[in-house]
């Protein structure tokens, strides 16, 4: 092909950087723009019930293919419904391509009063500054000219930063033919290194390492988001001392590690975790996003003499000169070349004390302090397992993965309503066999969060998928009642029989019956995830698991509590379980 229309570049060059689906909303001013998917061997539409959701499953589906997701939206009304789903793809570094089909260029040049703008002499660019705050790179395009070389810088930019980018076509542009000779050649999607400095934080890094006594690694969500899972799997293996993760970077070293410790978040940690960490004399945080919720409310605390930052694009040892342009993955690659194990310490795994029983050890309902263990063992190697922002975030984090778990859970962010739509993504990864992994979408979320994007099961019935639903029905929002309003009404939600759901989106009432279940019971729960069907899935499957709306899981209560005296005291008067100090020893001394 000489030349190809620019709408068919776009998207032949998006499949070239790995991407097989584009989510998204058709409108009015991207029809002839999602008429060249078509045309693109291997690329397939995956329409959604409306932007946001078309967001949020983008998001989930680069981070199950370690990849990037792609959304296209309308001028105006569909953009700025996708707003808040890239938004948190900027906050969490998640590769998110937002390509948006704008009015034509004269229209825009007139200002003429278009559909879906704003005002009587609207400028239709401002929406493209609205989302400004949440992309790293943007293609504004305005003609055929160099608009080859504009798309594909911005595709770079996307992979080098890990964050979401913009794309904005005129729909007059759309068909306009452009050089197809770029094709021909892949884009380049390393970011640069700069090798003196890897050099030289390589060897610091190791300098350090070798001159202590007690070293630990503690892993992060970054290292996934930069492409580096493998090269800190190996180091691990390499490394041989004690293995840490946050909430958030579960499951990125297997949990199965022989020196695997835990999850180590501050004050909020297993019993004996805290103390063992800190017992380190030097730390290799690999990946780290300090926020409130991925740090114990800022009580996982690493003094910095102790710590060697190896971060997303630079490296700090002992609080020193930060190393610049020194890409996380380049750095951990330079690393294994490097490392002498003779010259590691041999430090051992840390004995962990046992942790007290709970005091409704024996309750036949389903309680909060016994269903995180029991769904690990529910849990199968190679599963994406998604927890929606509320208990199911701050639960999880006490289950033990097994080997090869992807864990995937919007904390820092936290828009509620995320992980449906992100479940859909991951789903759609799963179901491509370029995707060579197997596993299961195993998807926990709350009654009220479910609400908010429950739409977009309709899609996974649609394009039949098969993710597992565990929905806790524990009457409305719980996470926001153990923090205040335990008893008010806004924390109260509309009720919900999820019996019909299935149904709503078209599933025979045979197959719906088949596929739902009810637990409110130890024993219940039990049985349902002893069925063949819910262990190997072949269509969705929901879960409804009735819990008491005010029992939370302990980590989400030892973090409300970091703020104060006043916030136990609220959450003992509102009858939410606070555990005593005496027992959280390990974590509060």
């Amino acid at each position: 092909m000489a030349t190809v229309p620019l709408g068919r570049y776009l998207w032949e060059r998006i499949h070239q950087c790995g991407i097989n689906h584009i989510f998204g909303v058709p409108g009015d001013f991207n029809l002839t723009l999602l008429d060249h998917i078509y045309d693109v061997d291997g690329l397939e539409w995956v329409g959604n019930t409306n932007e946001l959701n078309s967001a949020y499953a983008a998001d989930g589906y680069a981070r199950v293919r370690n990849n990037a997701g792609c959304l296209v939206t309308t001028h105006g009304v569909g953009e700025m419904s996708a707003v808040n789903g890239v938004a948190g793809a900027m906050t969490e570094q998640v590769k998110v391509i937002h390509v948006v089909g704008q009015t034509s260029r004269a229209m825009q040049k007139n200002r003429m009063m278009i559909h879906h703008s704003i005002g009587f002499s609207p400028d239709h660019h401002i929406f493209n500054k609205a989302s400004k705050g949440f992309r790293c790179a943007e293609a504004e395009l305005q003609s055929e000219e160099g608009a080859t070389e504009e798309i594909d810088r911005v595709l770079r930019e996307c992979f080098v930063n890990s964050r979401p980018v913009y794309i904005f076509l005129p729909i007059d542009l759309v068909d306009l033919h452009v050089p197809a000779k770029a094709l021909e050649t892949p884009l380049d999607l390393e970011p640069k290194a700069d090798t003196k400095s890897v050099d030289e934080a390589s060897a610091a890094i190791l300098d350090a390492l070798y001159n202590s006594k007690q070293p630990a690694l503690f892993v992060d969500c970054l290292v996934q988001r930069h492409n580096a899972i493998s090269e800190i799997r190996q180091l691990a293996d390499k490394l041989a001392i004690p293995i840490y993760a946050s909430n958030m970077g579960k499951g990125i070293v297997d949990e199965t590690h022989q020196h695997y410790v835990g999850v180590y978040n501050g004050q909020p940690s297993g019993t004996g975790v805290q103390s063992a960490f800190e017992a380190s004399d030097l730390v290799l945080v690999v990946g780290n996003l300090p926020s409130d919720t991925n740090s114990g409310g800022f009580t996982r605390r690493i003094p910095t003499e102790k710590a060697v930052a190896i971060n997303a694009e630079d490296v700090s040892v002992r609080g020193g000169k930060p190393y610049a342009n020194a890409p996380i993955k380049a750095v951990l690659g330079k690393l294994l070349e490097q490392l002498s194990t003779d010259k590691v310490p041999n430090c051992s795994k840390p004995k962990l004390p046992e942790t007290p029983p709970e005091d409704d050890a024996d309750s036949k309902i389903i309680t909060q302090s016994w269903i995180w263990d029991r769904l690990a063992q529910f849990f199968q190697p190679r599963d994406v397992v998604i927890g929606e922002t509320g208990t199911a975030s701050f639960g999880i984090p006490d289950a033990t993965f097994p080997a090869d778990t992807t864990w995937i859970t919007q904390t820092y962010y936290g828009s509620i309503g995320y992980a449906t739509p992100a479940a859909f993504g991951s789903a759609v990864a799963l179901a491509d066999p370029t995707t060579a992994r197997g596993g299961r979408t195993v998807l926990v979320t709350g009654d009220g969060s479910l609400m908010l994007t429950v739409q977009e099961v309709g899609n996974m019935v649609k394009h039949r998928l098969n993710p597992i639903l565990f929905v806790i029905n524990n009457a409305g929002y719980t996470i926001e009642r153990v923090i205040h309003g335990a008893h008010q009404s806004y924390n109260d939600i509309v009720p919900f029989d999820y019996s019909h759901m299935l149904q709503f989106f078209s599933v025979p009432a045979a197959e719906a019956k088949a596929q739902f279940h009810r637990a409110e019971t130890k024993a219940e729960l039990e049985a349902v995830l002893g069925l063949e069907r819910v262990r190997v899935p072949t269509a969705v499957q929901i879960v409804e698991v009735v819990m008491d709306k005010m029992d939370v899981p302990w980590r989400l209560s030892t973090q409300v509590a970091t703020r104060g005296p006043e916030a136990v005291k609220e959450m003992r008067e509102a009858g939410f379980k606070v555990r005593e100090m005496q027992k959280q020893e390990a974590y509060w001394t």
